[in-house]
């Protein structure tokens, strides 16, 4: 089969990367992975053979992104490069300063590696975060892909080890999307480059998390509610969200268009839910698994838009109108997740 080109995907093991390289696969393009575990890898390949869509995926051993070269060999011959891997783990364990080093080495890392790739290189799309756009503490607004954090970085240099876990998620996003852009002005590549931030990611994963424990903290309302819980109260910060799968789809629309892709940052944020919204499509679609009702209705507004006042917004119609695609509605979302984390790890 004819193939339109070689993307590279770094981080495959992650929740969002195998959704892209899924999308990468499907829509004709060959994928090389990088992973720290080559197990976790293996893993990857075997969800999207069964697929059947598995025959043209690789995985490359990168135990640390940090390191001079890490990439060298990874990037040969790729037509792009996609970089999702990201020290998201070590938020809360790592000490800001060197969290945020280590995330700007990997990414400095990758495009010295695209700089030397070759001319069939076409694009390098970053996966920044809407945490690059809000100030913390956040002011109250709707935010767009002009907006950037301006205090975490500061933060993180002046407090250290007390900047705390947002800080220094938030400044490790800023700093590494700041220096990608920076090496574009700077080196003036013949590669596209675009960047990609969004919002808390929902949707079912293409690999399973090995364990409960696993299940990542943007999930959480959902799967409080299928243990039978209370309504939950606010996720941190903002009740936006993001399909993964739409995510991963925006990311292969820059690689596909590197033209109108070019010097561009895509927001990806569709829906504004939050538990009880959550309870109530639940309690609608899939009665059986008996949730929680709380007060249907409440605490969200119709077509789960965000609200006039009183939180973070986010206004991602720029994705919207590049792609020419709407994103997967939220009620097909929330169910698509809860009977995969059902099936998974409550049955």
């Amino acid at each position: 089969m004819y193939s339109k080109g070689k993307v590279l995907i770094t981080g495959l093991n992650g929740y969002l990367a195998g959704r892209v390289a899924e999308a990468a696969l499907r829509a004709g393009y060959d994928v090389r992975g990088t992973v720290r575990n080559l197990d976790a890898g293996a893993e990857v390949q075997q969800a999207l053979l069964s697929l059947g869509c598995g025959g043209r995926a690789e995985v490359v051993h990168v135990p640390d992104m940090a390191e001079p070269g890490a990439f060298d060999k990874a990037v040969v011959g790729c037509t792009a490069i996609i970089h999702l891997a990201s020290p998201v783990k070590e938020t809360w364990t790592m000490e800001p300063r060197k969290l945020v080093k280590y995330a700007l080495s990997g990414t400095m890392g990758v495009l010295e590696s695209a700089w030397n790739a070759g001319p069939q290189l076409r694009s390098v799309i970053f996966m920044s975060s809407a945490a690059a756009m809000f100030d913390v503490p956040p002011k109250t607004g709707v935010y767009t892909e002009k907006d950037w954090n301006t205090t975490s970085e500061e933060a993180v240099a002046e407090l250290g080890a007390n900047a705390g876990g947002l800080h220094a998620y938030c400044a490790s996003k800023t700093a590494s999307e700041r220096a990608f852009w920076r090496f574009r002005d700077e080196r003036k590549p013949a590669f596209s480059m675009t960047t990609i931030q969004a919002t808390y990611f929902i949707g079912p994963p293409l690999v399973p998390w090995k364990t409960q424990d696993e299940i990542p903290f943007s999930l959480t309302n959902i799967w409080k509610l299928l243990q039978k819980a209370d309504i939950p109260g606010p996720m941190l910060l903002y009740e936006s969200s993001i399909d993964i799968r739409d995510v991963a789809r925006v990311i292969l629309w820059s690689a596909s268009h590197p033209t109108q892709a070019d010097g561009e940052r895509f927001l990806c944020a569709s829906a504004v839910g939050g538990a009880q919204a959550i309870a109530d499509i639940l309690n609608q679609h899939r009665p059986s698994f008996g949730v929680a009702r709380g007060d249907p209705g409440e605490g969200y507004e119709t077509g789960y838009a965000p609200a006039a006042s009183g939180i973070i917004a986010f206004d991602a119609t720029k994705a919207l109108r590049a792609t020419g695609q709407e994103w997967i509605p939220y009620e097909m979302t929330i169910v698509d997740t809860a009977d995969f984390l059902l099936k998974k790890y409550l049955q």
